[in-house]
């Protein structure tokens, strides 16, 4: 009975879709959950939270009870977000609350003052001189309770309200001015005039008119009393945008023959890629005298292997070379004749080396190799084997072969 096996059928080295499908499937899906997850979270966030000192945000920075008791006082409340909005909604007899006073330009802040509306700043730094002449902000404590200590009738009315973060020095004495609530010796809110004569008032901090603190000492009589002076106040919550006046983009400022000289440059470059450029046309096969080493295809191919995990194939490939080798050394067919000659083989190598046919025909033609050490371990008894099959006895083998012709 022959102990030989039919070798096992060859399937290519690349991966199939399948293959490509069970190694990125896992990834595939926790991508997916955390992205369904980041838009669950953003949709449940937006309807709680709103953003800072919004009209309509629920959370602690917005701003929606103050709008709520505005509006239920009569006051009519129009947001906007832009500087052409703001302008345009707002007039002489309006108030215009500012959320972040250093996100405008001065151009944009000439634009806002120039409407002759009632302003109220919130938290103003930097460009506290462009809104209000003499004044400078500067460092206080952190916010927390203070008392007015000035005889400003908004300021009188409330109280004790939640202000620092920021204090006001300078003149505050046009149009009436005032300086109320000192920490740290700084008016933490102070009243004063434009250029051209409005009101403004500067805030400290945005505390006494946010959602978390509102209800805190005379934080909410002060944020009535300080927006709901007019019939119609414009909520205006800055967004960063490009000022129309400001200098264009750096190209601009160029000289006209400067850009000129650069398309001409361009074009020249144009040219002469299409001069030095392959004509188009039928593809040339074209000989290439590159010589490379049988070890390094020999390595490239290994690699190729195992990165496909093509253990299988490789095992078949270093059996074939085996037999072949034994075959031409035992002066028998070639083993890939048939089962036939393999058999033959397999009694020659048993004769010669004394090992057990069993256990050549495992070598030559058993299972492929469950592993990579498996797999080099069958390489190594496979060189062992041809090293141990060379003939070195006188006799006939048992196919009858004479062994010192051989």
């Amino acid at each position: 009975m022959s102990t030989t096996t039919a070798p096992p059928e060859s399937r290519p080295l690349d991966p199939t879709g399948a293959d490509h499908w069970r190694r990125w499937r896992r990834p595939l899906a926790i991508v997916v959950l955390l992205l369904l997850t980041a838009v669950i979270l953003g949709v449940v966030q937006s309807r709680a939270s709103r953003g800072y000192l919004d009209p309509e945000g629920v959370d602690n920075p917005g701003a929606r009870a103050l709008a709520r008791l505005l509006t239920e006082q009569g006051v009519d409340v129009a947001p906007v977000r832009t500087n052409a909005d703001a302008v345009a909604a707002a007039g002489p007899d309006d108030t215009v609350l500012v959320t972040v006073p250093d996100l405008l330009t001065p151009t944009q802040i000439d634009r806002l003052v120039d409407t002759g509306a009632r302003l109220v700043l919130v938290a103003a730094e930097l460009r506290v001189p462009d809104y209000a002449p003499g004044l400078s902000a500067v460092l206080v404590g952190a916010p927390g309770s203070a008392d007015p200590h000035c005889d400003l009738p908004v300021a009188e009315r409330s109280g004790s309200a939640r202000l620092g973060g920021l204090g006001y020095t300078g003149d505050v004495s046009r149009s009436e001015g005032a300086a109320c609530y000192p920490v740290d010796g700084e008016p933490a809110l102070a009243v004063t005039a434009t250029e051209s004569g409005g009101q403004v008032v500067l805030l400290g901090t945005a505390d006494p008119l946010t959602n978390e603190y509102l209800d805190d000492d005379g934080n909410a009589a002060l944020a009535l009393g300080l927006l709901g002076a007019s019939e119609r106040l414009v909520w205006y919550r800055p967004v960063p945008e490009q000022d129309a006046d400001a200098p264009g983009a750096f190209t601009d400022e160029l000289p006209g023959w400067v850009r000129a000289g650069a398309w001409q440059l361009a074009i020249a470059a144009l040219l002469a890629a299409v001069w030095r450029a392959r004509r188009l046309g039928r593809l040339v096969p074209e000989p290439l005298p590159v010589v490379v080493r049988a070890s390094e295809t020999t390595e490239g191919r290994a690699r190729l292997y195992r990165r496909g995990r093509s253990r299988e194939h490789a095992a078949e490939l270093l059996r074939a070379a085996a037999i072949r080798r034994l075959a031409a050394t035992a002066h028998l067919p070639d083993g890939e004749a048939g089962p036939g000659a393999v058999d033959a083989l397999i009694t020659t190598l048993a004769y010669r080396t004394r090992r057990p046919a069993a256990e050549i025909a495992a070598l030559l033609t058993g299972p492929p190799p469950a592993d990579d050490a498996a797999l080099v371990r069958l390489a190594d008894d496979l060189d062992a084997l041809e090293n141990a099959g060379v003939p070195r006895a006188t006799g006939t083998s048992p196919t009858g072969k004479d062994l010192r012709s051989s």
